[in-house]
């Protein structure tokens, strides 16, 4: 049997079958009364009009609007706000500070605000009264004192008095507020900046005074320290001083003592001759000590790491007391130049007495050649301080390279560097003259030479002079570099000067290169040869009168003097650094052996006892051997004329003596006190300051620190979805606005009900004449959106980054508007547009169309999230700002939603309710006043 034979299943299908042919018939009923509505509308040209206006006129309420607030900000130059200054200024460091002056100077360039520069207060209030002026701002007289009060402790705030008048707009008084809170910004950000700048400017100044006299800072500090530490042993010397004044009489005894030793002088002279004689025998003396060497060799080897530590240690009292001793011996033989210089006369004066002459300049080239180690190692210190000259390049060059780094210099870095270029050019004036120095008693020497018939050390010397030559010229070279450099610096070519400064340093490398070339050692040879030279032609019995007379022994003395000189002021330059070298040196020596073999000990101290002892006796026993025979006559005539001065000086040093005593029993403990006070101080401060990271920060750009100061912070904007302007900012509330508008109106101007001629009336049902007139409702509504949105982007330039979804979105918020407002004004008639109306003014006020919906009340925020226009403005929103699709879905969802919702239960209930809403309308219409 076949399924359709089936008995129970033929009716169901029947019925099915049924069913679904009725509702295409609704359908076809639907779509050909559908159809004939447009016919209807086609045929009558009012209506043509009024649908085309009806579709149209919506758009232009939301275009009005939009290009109305297109840029509402861009226009408060047109505010005006009235302003006026009565401050007198005031004066600061003898300088007049007129603040209100540069307050409305600066108005006078700001166009943000319509600023109306008025000629009293009276007319300042008055204007704002009378809304003339929407605001007004007033500075009072003495604005500019209190301003400067802070300088004085007696700190008054200055004020700003500012006039608003609140009923002339609700927008206006927000503007105004912005404009008199920018200028008590505006001055008081030119207060700090001109403060801090100031301040700021003041410590930078400061911390290059610091750091420049930085080395005489710590020498004081040095000073002090060392003072505090050694108050005990100055406390000794007080009680000395005091004890030698109580002692005064016992001095004056033991002078009178004195004077009687010159009756011992004929023992003296025979105690010289005995040093002299055991001076003679100290080569033998040193032979028999040299035995410790031999045992120093039996030290184990595996102490010789030590050995040497401890033996540059105990050696570097030595390597100070041989630099004391250079110095020394470079003074001494100053001293032995000066005493040829005091012969040179008796020379003079001798005339043609070729004998004593002879013998005369015999002595004198002899204590001249007892000098030449001195003048040989005055020699080569000079060459060395010289050959230094390309570290010292090195290091400046540096400085100004980091200074160099900015693009730009200010004055003061600059004239920073010009003072840096100006010191080290005076250096190199210093080494220049040394040169010169060196080079004339080379020439001197050289004339010499010449003057003896000694053409090899004339020829020698002659390398010489010129190798100085060269050196010298290459100074004035560098020197010269250094006054271009300045000139880059000070034009502003800091890229220009930074790429010179390799120039600069090769050309000090070439000076170094060209000093360590210069022999020194090979002076001292040629000055030995040439006054060997001389004394051997000067003992020759033929021709010395002319000989000795040929020879000018004033310029020669007078240029070895200048040398000499030279190099005792670099040796003392250097001997000042050699307690810190000491030490370190010391440190790590006593790190190292402080657990040495006692035995291991003992034979070091033998040998050092050997090294370092005995030659500085021998030295010594020679320098008082030299003495008693070279400096002895003239000591024991100072000796006399000492004790006549000591005589003669002996009540002023009384005097002396009992002011030093008034000053340590009376002065002195409040000067031990201070110094202790200053000591804490400076420990206190280098254990919890770091002075270097003061001065450091001292010397911060000044300008850059006062504009941190200003505006410490700098906001970063990062803007999501940015739109150009305000206008399209407001558009997805505006469209919305007149989609809703749109459906309202269209409701209010026709009638849902399709009217049919009587015959046709029985053809029809109810829902599919509500049905047709729905879709031609609908119809209209995507007209109405693609209108507003279409002219949105083409007429008015509405900024949107996705103008399809924009139109898309449009076209779905019109169709759920319009089906909602339908099936309330078809189901209710004009209660359903009187709901409609409810719903858009709800909608204004609570759908955060303009401002946050978070800034409206409690009611606006609760019905927000239930009124239809939210989601359709959020919705808008995303195409126009770019679309977020989690929050685009949801609204999405929610229109659609709204759509089938109404679409459903307007179909539904229409026959249901429409008999009601019949009876409902003609008693609205018994009132004569609804239709």
């Amino acid at each position: 049997m076949k399924l359709t034979e089936i008995p129970c299943y033929s009716k169901t299908a029947k019925k099915i079958v049924g069913e679904i042919m009725k509702v295409i018939q609704s359908l076809k009923n639907t779509w050909h009364l559908f159809i004939l509505d447009w016919r209807r509308i086609i045929k009558n040209p009012i209506a043509i009009f009024l649908m085309a206006a009806l579709i149209v006129i919506p758009s232009l309420y939301a275009w009005f609007n939009i290009k109305a607030l297109w840029d509402p900000y861009g226009n408060t130059g047109e505010l005006p706000i009235a302003v006026y200054s009565a401050d007198a200024g005031a004066k600061f460091q003898d300088k007049d500070v007129e603040i209100g002056k540069e307050v409305v100077k600066n108005l006078h360039k700001n166009k943000q605000l319509g600023w109306k520069f008025v000629d009293s207060k009276k007319q300042v209030v008055e204007g704002v009264k009378s809304g003339k002026y929407y605001a007004g701002i007033y500075l009072p007289k003495e604005f500019s004192e209190d301003l400067l009060s802070f300088t004085s402790g007696d700190i008054k705030k200055p004020k700003i008095e500012y006039y608003l008048n609140q009923k002339i707009n609700a927008i206006a008084p927000k503007i105004t507020d912005k404009g008199a809170g920018s200028i008590q910004q505006e001055i008081s950000q030119e207060f700090i900046k001109t403060a801090s700048s100031t301040l700021l400017k003041v410590f930078n100044e400061i911390g290059y005074d610091i750091d420049s006299n930085l080395v005489s800072i710590n020498k004081v500090k040095d000073l002090i320290l060392t003072t505090n530490s050694n108050l005990d042993e100055i406390d000794k010397y007080t009680q000395e001083v005091l004890e030698v004044q109580g002692k005064l009489p016992e001095l004056k005894e033991k002078l009178a003592k004195a004077n009687e030793l010159q009756t011992y002088l004929p023992q003296i002279d025979e105690m010289g001759q005995k040093l002299i004689t055991l001076n003679q025998k100290m080569p033998e003396i040193k032979q028999q000590a040299s035995v410790i060497l031999t045992l120093q060799q039996k030290i184990p080897e595996i102490q010789q790491a030590g050995t040497q530590i401890a033996q540059v240690d105990s050696d570097f009292a030595e390597i100070e007391k041989t630099m004391n001793d250079g110095i020394n011996e470079a003074k001494q033989g100053l001293t032995i130049i000066h005493q040829v210089q005091t012969i040179l006369p008796d020379i003079q004066k001798l005339g043609n007495q070729a004998d004593d002459l002879a013998t005369t300049t015999n002595e004198g080239a002899k204590k001249l050649k007892e000098a030449v180690p001195n003048i040989s190692s005055s020699v080569q210190v000079t060459l060395q301080s010289i050959g230094q000259v390309a570290t010292s390049t090195q290091s400046i060059t540096s400085d100004i390279s980091t200074l160099l780094d900015k693009e730009e210099l200010t004055s003061d870095e600059k004239a920073h560097i010009a003072s840096l270029i100006s010191d080290f050019q005076s250096n190199l004036s210093t080494q220049q003259d040394a040169i010169d120095k060196l080079t004339q008693f080379l020439n001197d020497l050289k004339q010499t030479a010449n003057d003896n018939g000694n053409a090899e050390a004339s020829q020698t010397l002659t390398n010489m002079i010129n190798q100085l030559s060269n050196v010298k010229n290459s100074l004035s070279d560098l020197n010269n570099r250094f006054g271009h450099l300045n000139d880059l610096v000070q034009n502003g070519s800091t890229a220009d000067a930074k790429a010179y400064l390799s120039e600069i340093n090769d050309a000090a490398g070439k000076i170094a290169t060209l000093v360590n070339s210069i022999d020194a050692t090979q002076v001292g040879k040629t000055i030995e040869t040439v006054l060997d030279k001389l004394i051997s032609t000067i003992t020759t019995a033929q021709g010395v009168l002319n000989q000795a007379q040929q020879i000018d022994f004033a310029s020669l003395l007078n240029s070895t003097e200048g040398t000499v000189n030279t190099a005792i002021t670099f040796l003392e330059k250097y001997q000042k650094q050699m307690p810190a070298i000491r030490q370190e040196v010391h440190d790590a020596n006593t790190l190292l052996n402080g657990h040495m073999n006692d035995i291991v000990n003992a034979i070091n101290t033998g040998a050092d006892l050997y090294n370092n002892e005995l030659p500085t006796v021998e030295q010594k026993l020679s320098l008082a051997a030299n003495f008693m025979q070279n400096d002895w006559p003239g000591v024991k005539t100072d000796l006399t004329d000492g004790l006549k001065m000591a005589n003669d000086k002996m009540p002023e040093v009384e005097k002396a003596l009992d002011m030093a005593s008034d000053l340590i029993k009376n002065d002195w403990p409040s000067l031990r006190s201070g110094i202790q006070k200053a000591a804490t101080a400076i420990d206190k401060g280098d254990q919890t300051i770091d002075f270097g990271e003061i001065v450091k920060l001292l010397k911060l750009d000044a300008q850059k620190e006062s504009d941190f100061f200003t505006s410490p912070v700098e906001l970063k904007t990062n803007t999501m979805y940015p739109i150009e302007n305000n206008g399209s900012a407001s558009t997805p509330f505006y469209t919305a606005l007149c989609l809703w508008v749109g459906a309202v109106l269209f409701s209010s101007v026709t009638t849902t009900e399709f009217v049919l001629d009587k015959k046709d009336r029985g053809k029809y049902t109810k829902r599919e004449r509500y049905g047709a007139r729905m879709l031609t409702y609908l119809v209209v509504s995507v007209g109405q959106a693609l209108i507003v949105t279409l002219g949105n982007i083409f007429l008015l330039g509405v900024d949107v980054k996705n103008p399809v979804y924009s139109v898309l979105f449009a076209v779905l918020v019109a169709l759920a508007f319009m089906m909602l407002v339908y099936a309330l004004v078809a189901l209710f008639g004009t209660v359903g547009k009187g709901i409609a109306i409810i719903i858009l003014v709800l909608s204004i006020s609570g759908g955060g169309g303009n401002y946050p919906i978070q800034v409206s009340g409690k009611f606006f925020q609760a019905v927000n999230p239930w009124l239809p226009f939210t989601h359709a403005v959020n919705l808008l929103r995303e195409s126009a700002g770019g679309i977020y699709w989690p929050n685009a879905t949801q609204d999405i969802i929610i229109m659609i939603g709204i759509f089938i919702v109404f679409g459903i239960l307007g179909t539904w209930a229409y026959p249901l309710v429409q008999p009601h809403l019949v009876k409902l309308t003609k008693v609205a219409h018994e009132s004569k006043i609804f239709h």
